[in-house]
């Protein structure tokens, strides 16, 4: 029986166009922690483990110049500055970006770190003001401690940087931390020639993506988003370029090939995104096989009528009416619970798990012996939860796969010569997210984010017509165009993904969008100088009071009629964004009465004993001159703005915390007027140490009630 792995590499095209400076640091630093161990623990393991790494080219191209030219992002260069030559803007950028890691793997376990976050922490929202808690010393410390928090297994095995990890109160010099960023820079260019060797080798296969990440079937025709969702919200939008999908097909393949030496046969379309001319395209370009998620298959199978006998994602498809690439549909369950379960378990157990529940399905195909099961998911992102970054796991699933004698593992390429194809009717559009395209389109950002690119795509094209295909300017505005329409710019926009670095990726899309039009030699619309988060869409969507509410602020949840009606923000959305194990919140309650604001946070775990003692921060925006305004908690149960004058604040609520934490403020006190509108967010300190924030990026969007209130959402009791 088969098991055929895919591990997902990617990350988008951080750099300027005009500087090339990188704007994240994300692609040095999973090259410093996974990309180069993952291909190890394929190389240590024993013979006969093989898996498929998919690596998109724009990922390579960025390992390429990295590992050419060295580090190129402002988040290394600052790190490399003696520290007093910082002036406070820089400053608060590095405390802003230096705990960007695992809090409860790299930071908490870590007591210098821990006492840096906690310090910083009490200003989170203000880097400028945590960056005024940390002196010279305790600033150098951060930069430390967050590389290391970055470097892998391999890494961590030179001495030099044991040694700094044996530090573990801090206390490093200026010295220590330049070898530390030089030993960095040493190590990146070992990364893809491993990928090149075990390839070579026959010990892995490389897969790619289309060249810079975009949704194919988007690209061909905007409005199959229905094929997935009917009632997508598209409007007009009108995106129709499928020669765009065939040369970003055509050329991530080609730039594969450059950085590997060999022509990737397979791919993973971008977000496993897959429609009917998609596939007539990876046709023409000569692709074999591609995969996508076993729910694309599902709903497919169910729209034309078709039935099989046991699970249909054990076999590849084809589609009937085309001779192309051979399909593999991933295994949903599986899949998510490497990304995001086994995470909590101890090692050993969950190789059993895994390969107990794999025996269990494949046993349930009519023919075992015949049938394949597809594991894909990301390969970078979710072993920054995982013990040791995810090796005992890793390390024990390869040796147990290996033994097994009624397991084989096999590569994508080796599971298609060995499986027999079935043909499929018909493909509905959709992505590994739900069986459809909702992530990248439908939302108002999003929306006018192709709008935004459409019109300067069909600009482009009277252009070209006017002036030829060999127009030096326009093919640079071609280029420009293409890492426009990577999928990561419509991720992050909307509210499903939240996300700190929200407008850092937006700004980044329209600087591409703008760049292009420049390029064409047209002027700039305006609205490339607005940010797209502008666009009059709440910050995050909400449920709204439906009536006037009076609770007891206890603590405690005992009386269910108080939040009735009351307004409420889904906390676990923000929770399936962030870190495995981290989200401590399932929803933040909200609602008013006459004199009074007030709030309810609920734990997603009863009785959690850290909401008894912690430290709240609600930041508001009040008023139609949107006044800022921070209260904070007191032990004796009150509540108190903090004005950052010189005289005592006095109290403006109260709160509670036990099962739950509850807040009142008054109205009065916060210059709130009927029918003016208010944003806030809730900051929690827990006693562990742990700052949480709700929502993770933004407001939650509401309006005091007014005087017809009342009659305007009267419900019955």
């Amino acid at each position: 029986m088969r098991i055929a792995l895919l591990w997902h590499m990617h990350q988008p095209d951080y750099r300027h166009p005009e500087t090339g400076i990188a704007q994240m640091p994300w692609v040095r630093l999973h090259a410093l922690q996974n990309y180069y161990d993952m291909a190890r623990l394929v190389d240590e393991a024993p013979a006969g483990m093989t898996v498929t790494f998919n690596l998109t080219p724009v990922l390579l191209s960025q390992l390429e110049q990295v590992a050419r030219t060295g580090p190129r992002d402002r988040l290394h260069q600052l790190c490399r500055r003696p520290v007093r030559s910082l002036d406070p803007s820089e400053r608060a950028f590095l405390v802003e970006h230096l705990f960007s890691t695992n809090e409860d793997r790299k930071i908490r376990p870590v007591p210098g770190y821990a006492r840096l976050l906690r310090r910083a922490g009490r200003h989170r929202g203000a880097p400028d003001q945590a960056a005024r808690a940390l002196d010279d010393g305790e600033l150098l410390d951060l930069q430390v401690f967050f590389h290391l928090a970055w470097s892998g297994r391999t890494l961590r095995e030179n001495t030099v940087v044991a040694e700094l990890v044996a530090k573990r109160d801090g206390g490093f010099t200026e010295q220590e931390r330049d070898q530390l960023l030089d030993l960095q820079r040493s190590f990146l260019p070992l990364v893809v020639p491993l990928y090149r060797r075990l390839w070579n080798e026959g010990r892995i296969e490389v897969s790619t993506t289309p060249l810079h990440h975009p949704i194919l079937p988007l690209l061909c025709d905007i409005q199959s988003a229905r094929e997935g969702n009917p009632r997508s919200t598209l409007g007009n939008l009108d995106f129709r370029f499928p020669s765009d999908a065939a040369e970003q097909i055509r050329r991530g393949r080609e730039l594969a090939r450059e950085q590997l030496g060999s022509l990737p046969a397979g791919m993973w379309p971008s977000e496993g995104s897959l429609s009917e001319p998609v596939l007539e395209i990876l046709e023409t370009e000569g692709v074999s096989w591609v995969a996508s998620d076993q729910h694309v298959l599902q709903r497919s199978l169910a729209h034309c009528g078709h039935g099989t006998a046991g699970p249909a994602h054990l076999r590849p498809w084809r589609l009937e009416r085309c001779a192309g690439p051979a399909m593999f549909f991933r295994d949903n369950e599986l899949s998510d619970r490497i990304g995001f379960t086994y995470a909590r378990w101890a090692a050993k157990d969950a190789v059993v798990d895994l390969l107990d529940r794999a025996r269990g399905l494949l046993r349930s195909d009519p023919r075992p012996d015949r049938a394949c099961l597809p594991v894909i998911l990301d390969g970078e992102n979710a072993w920054e939860f995982y013990e040791d970054h995810g090796t005992p796991f890793l390390a024990g699933l390869y040796a147990s796969l290996t033994s097994a004698p009624d397991l084989e593992a096999v590569t994508m390429s080796e599971a298609l010569e060995k499986t027999p194809v079935q043909r499929l009717p018909a493909l509905r559009a959709g992505s590994w997210i739900g069986a459809n395209l909702d992530t990248w389109v439908g939302h108002p950002e999003k929306n006018r984010a192709w709008e935004v690119l459409g019109r300067a795509r069909r600009a482009l094209e009277v252009a070209t017509r006017r002036n030829g295909d060999d127009d030096t300017a326009l093919l640079a505005a071609r280029d420009h165009l293409l890492k426009a329409e990577a999928s990561d710019w419509f991720w992050w926009l909307g509210d499903d993904h939240p996300t700190p670095y929200k407008s850092a990726f937006e700004r980044l899309f329209r600087v591409h969008v703008r760049a292009a039009w420049e390029a064409m030699g047209a002027a700039v619309p305006a609205e490339l100088g607005h940010s797209l988060l502008q666009a009059g869409t709440p910050t995050v969507r909400v449920t709204q009071p439906r009536t006037l509410i009076s609770p007891h602020i206890d603590g405690y949840d005992r009386r269910y009629y108080d939040w009735v009606g009351a307004g409420t923000y889904d906390a676990r959305r923000q929770a399936a964004a962030i870190e495995v194990g981290k989200a401590r919140f399932a929803r933040l309650d909200f609602g008013f009465d006459a004199q009074n604001f007030f709030l309810r946070l609920v734990p997603l775990e009863q009785g959690d004993r850290r909401l008894q003692g912690p430290e709240l921060r609600l930041l508001l925006q009040a008023g139609h001159a949107g006044t800022e305004r921070v209260l904070a908690s007191r032990p004796d149960g009150q509540l108190e703005e903090r004005t950052g004058r010189d005289e005592a604040p006095a109290s403006c609520g109260r709160w509670a915390g036990a099962h739950v934490i509850e807040l009142s403020a008054r109205l009065e006190a916060l210059g709130l007027h009927p029918d003016e509108p208010v944003s806030f967010a809730l900051e929690v300190f827990s006693t562990d140490g742990r700052v949480d924030r709700l929502p993770l990026d933004g407001t939650v969007d509401t309006s005091v009630p007014g005087p017809d209130f009342r009659a305007r959402h009267w419900i019955t009791g």
